[in-house]
């Protein structure tokens, strides 16, 4: 019985946003443009399991659909954690060197997969230039692992949420520093414009309560610890898509005015099929006046023996 529940859930949560699902909200201001966007989460570039030609197959039609710029979901390599400075090294070019052959701009949200030598089995020290974020912040995040930018009258937030424990793990947690980023951010924008803000690990998933149990502790490394503090920054604003990865799967949930969306991956099962019965994919965002259509796109990856 559980596991044709667990088959059920799936179906529909998979159904429910590959059919095309609108966010409506009301205008605030003029009227917006029309432009489309793709969330790409969970690429886990790696030169095994074919899954630099996976990428590239994705890229292909993501070029086809033709959108306005990508948006990435963190977890893009994988991965820089536990592993040499060469590795990593040879990991984040293999990765740049392939989102070279999008067509359009790309905005870079940061995953744990990208913070460089944080387990203690890496050998890497602390001191090292690039440790932990400061290997994405330098190749990826132009100096920074939070980013914004304005597109067609709407605020579009990439942010941070990595937390790292003292015996140098990960977690799900937004910082003092990044929040004290986003409320600069915030301040920056006017009351009135519709925002879509772009996590790794989510703020929120129906899916994790159903798989722990509605009264047990979720794991720290699932979902962020403090997203009550962050999600309460946005009160009084227009915030309406949240678009998360790193659960690979694809789900959807609707706090207030607000849809969350966790976004599948593009590497599935980490390039060995898909996980849990979700193929490997993306999210399509269409946005037409104060409207946001959204899909989930696969793009027809047969995973290798």
């Amino acid at each position: 019985m559980a596991r044709r529940f667990t088959r059920i859930l799936i179906v529909l949560l998979l159904a429910g946003i590959i059919a095309s699902v609108a966010v409506p909200g009301p205008l605030c201001g003029e009227s917006r443009g029309s432009f489309r966007f793709v969330f790409m989460a969970d690429i886990h570039v790696m030169p095994e399991r074919r899954g630099a030609q996976g990428f590239e197959a994705a890229i292909e039609k993501v070029n086809e659909l033709a959108p306005d710029f990508v948006i990435t979901g963190g977890d893009l390599i994988y991965d820089a954690l536990g592993v040499s400075y060469e590795r990593a090294d040879s990991l984040y070019r293999l990765f740049g060197d392939l989102c070279e052959k999008l067509e359009m701009p790309v905005h870079h949200t940061i995953g744990n997969h990208e913070v460089f030598g944080l387990y203690i089995g890496s050998g890497v020290d602390p001191t090292h230039p690039e440790f932990g974020k400061k290997m994405f912040e330098k190749r990826l995040g132009g100096g920074s692992t939070s980013s914004s930018f304005d597109f067609g009258g709407w605020h579009f937030i990439l942010l941070d949420t990595i937390g790292f424990t003292g015996t140098r793990r990960y977690f799900g947690h937004v910082g003092q520093e990044t929040l004290e980023w986003l409320a600069r951010d915030l301040e920056n924008t006017a009351p009135d414009t519709p925002i879509v803000l772009c996590v790794h690990i989510p703020l929120v998933s129906p899916s994790i309560q159903t798989s722990y149990g509605t009264t047990e502790t979720v794991p720290p490394a699932e979902l962020v610890a403090n997203a009550p503090e962050v999600l309460s920054m946005f009160e009084g604003r227009d915030l309406r898509l949240v678009l998360q990865g790193h659960l690979h799967i694809v789900e959807q949930a609707q706090v207030k005015g607000t849809k969350f969306v966790t976004g599948g991956a593009v590497s599935g099962a980490w390039w060995k099929g898909p996980h849990r019965g979700f193929p490997e994919g993306f999210v399509v965002v269409d946005v037409t006046g104060g409207r946001l259509d959204y899909r989930y796109e696969t793009y027809g990856w047969e995973a290798g023996e």
